[in-house]
């Protein structure tokens, strides 16, 4: 009898850990750049959409996702710049901060002279974030760059199906991350930007109300990039559970529509991509990390 009540304390401590698990898990965090992350619950959620003109999101299926943490804010000006002057990447033509970032002193040479920059300056070996816009999203990060900030900061990059959970805050089927209506104002989107002289028509982080999981900026603002190569048939074969992706491919996906986007390409299951070299003018990233971590 001893041996048999020794044998079911034991299946119940096993049976009961997960649950104490997550309970004792923080509802925020912080990792190395000081960014405020929140707790995004384990569990299922109905990823992608049915709407006829984005197909690469169909069908509706049912992902698990173990628990994680996401940056409550897109990875800012301010941010970036501590990254830059802490790893030094260098200002050669062609070298590692070239390929991470277009910079304002970038336009000046004949090689980036009609690229549009992002508010950052390098000045007196020192990077810095232009005054006014240190709250801004960094844009021109190339996928490159967000891996390596985030990997600077004790982070990483969120899977598709993690940055598309975080976005639709618990809210099931709804094509935006506060529900169904069509967005007006006070989201950043549908911008025009005529000049590359002028500061790029974002805003400041957190410029509009969080979603359900507290979390700002999951439309408009700027496109993020995500972990996953891109194909336009893998939802049809996804693993249930904590996908990553396709092993292999040439695009990367970015998520959540940009200050450049029509209000319908702020869609939280919309799709879009671009190359991982690409130092584009409407991507930005936040990072996510493990709940172990």
């Amino acid at each position: 009898m001893r041996y048999a009540l020794a044998a079911l304390a034991a299946l119940l401590i096993l049976s009961v850990s997960p649950v104490a698990d997550a309970a004792a898990l923080q509802k925020t965090a912080t990792a190395k750049d000081g960014a405020k992350m929140v707790l995004v619950p384990a569990g299922k959620f109905v990823m992608g959409s049915n709407d006829e003109d984005i197909a690469e999101t169909s069908p509706y299926h049912n992902v698990y996702l173990d628990a994680f943490y996401m940056d409550v804010y897109e990875v800012t000006n301010k941010l970036f710049v501590d990254f830059l002057n802490d790893t030094r990447p260098g200002e050669e033509v062609g070298g590692k901060r070239w390929n991470w970032l277009v910079t304002r002193d970038d336009t000046e040479l004949d090689e980036r002279f009609t690229w549009w920059p992002t508010e950052i300056i390098y000045e007196d070996d020192k990077y810095l974030a232009l005054e006014g816009y240190e709250q801004n999203p960094v844009i021109t990060a190339s996928w490159y760059a967000a891996k390596e900030y985030c990997k600077w900061a004790g982070k990483r990059l969120p899977t598709e199906a993690e940055w598309e959970k975080a976005a639709r805050g618990g809210k099931k089927k709804k094509r935006f991350p506060w529900g169904d209506p069509i967005p007006t104002g006070g989201l950043v989107f549908d911008r025009p930007w005529r000049d590359n002289q002028e500061p790029a028509p974002t805003g400041k982080v957190g410029n509009y109300f969080p979603n359900d999981y507290g979390i700002y900026d999951m439309a408009g603002n700027v496109w993020e990039w995500a972990a996953d190569w891109f194909d336009p048939n893998y939802y049809k074969r996804s693993d249930a559970k904590n996908p990553k992706g396709p092993s292999k491919g040439e695009l990367k996906i970015v998520r959540g529509g940009g200050w450049n986007s029509i209000p319908m390409g702020l869609r939280v299951a919309i799709r879009n991509t671009d190359f991982p070299q690409s130092t584009n003018d409407g991507i930005g990233f936040r990072c996510a990390m493990d709940a172990g971590e």
